[in-house]
């Protein structure tokens, strides 16, 4: 089975004053085993937060700006939770370069308090070297569809 990060982006619906609340929860109910719903928000929504986890979703945040979150959500018992970064279809480099761009700047991963999962179409030879020098630590797996998925953290102790 192939994972899916379904994209939705509400900004324009919340700016309109509009109730997108529907039109997630459809998203929601739409995912199977190994789907992220990444979901790009004005604010950080903590009540869809709460109604998601009691129905069993993990979330991780995201601010990219003052008035864009970037919220996934997924099932999983882990108790990292983890932000996603699909980079299958990309030309090298710019899977490693995202991925990077994304360690740099998100200090709730830098920090250890979230981790990040990749997922790219080949082993990322380059990277894991890179991780390994800026105090990550990761964890490669190959999926039955062919996605490598990599998953990035810092432990607190290391943070």
């Amino acid at each position: 089975m192939t994972r899916r990060l379904i994209d939705l982006d509400v900004r324009e619906m919340l700016r309109a004053k509009e109730e997108p609340f529907q039109r997630i929860m459809t998203a929601i109910s739409e995912l199977d085993v190994g789907d992220v719903l990444q979901l790009h928000a004005t604010f950080k929504p903590d009540p869809l937060l709460n109604v998601l986890a009691k129905r069993g979703f993990r979330h991780a945040v995201v601010q990219l700006e003052a008035d864009h979150y970037v919220v996934d959500f997924y099932k999983s018992a882990e108790e990292l939770p983890y932000f996603h970064l699909d980079n299958r279809g990309l030309q090298p480099p710019q899977p490693m370069v995202r991925t990077l761009e994304i360690l740099e700047h998100q200090s709730e991963i830098k920090d250890g308090v979230l981790g990040l999962e990749i997922w790219n179409e080949r082993v990322p030879a380059f990277l894991l070297p890179e991780l390994d020098d800026a105090g990550f630590s990761h964890d490669v797996r190959e999926d039955p569809d062919g996605t490598v998925c990599v998953r990035i953290s810092r432990s607190l102790d290391e943070a």
